[in-house]
């Protein structure tokens, strides 16, 4: 998971910190994390903010325990996801706002920016109806949604 999240782009911490997480059987601790991987309670803190931003995981308390615990948030995936169609929705913007500002004889460039405005405005109908199916068959029992 570390190699996978660095070819994307992300720190391999990151990838390990939500790889140990998905295994895990129960909430960890920062401190239990950090052990675990081998890596600084610092690294660990920081990719676990990152992860709670995402939507990924979510704090926990445990009753008696001051620390604080962290857990794969259950129906995360699909909110992480539903998350890039901002960042998608924010390029076909862009496309169109291009497009109203190249001039209307430049051919090569209103091409590329249309093909840009319609591949994002079809990959974000995609992925919303994909998310869509996917919490209709969550709903009607077809997939299972494991909770922690």
């Amino acid at each position: 998971m570390g190699f996978v999240m660095e070819r994307l782009g992300a720190a391999k911490t990151l990838g390990r910190l939500m790889g140990l997480l998905l295994i895990a059987t129960r909430p960890l601790s920062l401190d239990e994390m950090a052990r675990l991987l081998m890596v600084s309670k610092a690294s660990i803190s920081t990719n676990a903010r990152i992860c709670e931003q995402s939507g990924l995981v979510q704090r926990v308390g445990i009753p008696g325990d001051r620390r604080t615990y962290f857990e794969i948030l259950p129906g995360s995936f699909g909110r992480v996801l539903e998350a890039r169609t901002v960042i998608i929705a924010e390029l076909k913007k862009l496309a169109e706002e291009g497009l109203e500002a190249v001039a209307a004889d430049n051919d090569h460039a209103r091409e590329r920016l249309e093909e840009m405005r319609d591949f994002y405005a079809f990959a974000n109908e995609g992925i919303r109806g994909m998310i869509d199916s996917w919490n209709s068959e969550l709903e009607s029992g077809k997939r299972s949604k494991v909770n922690s």
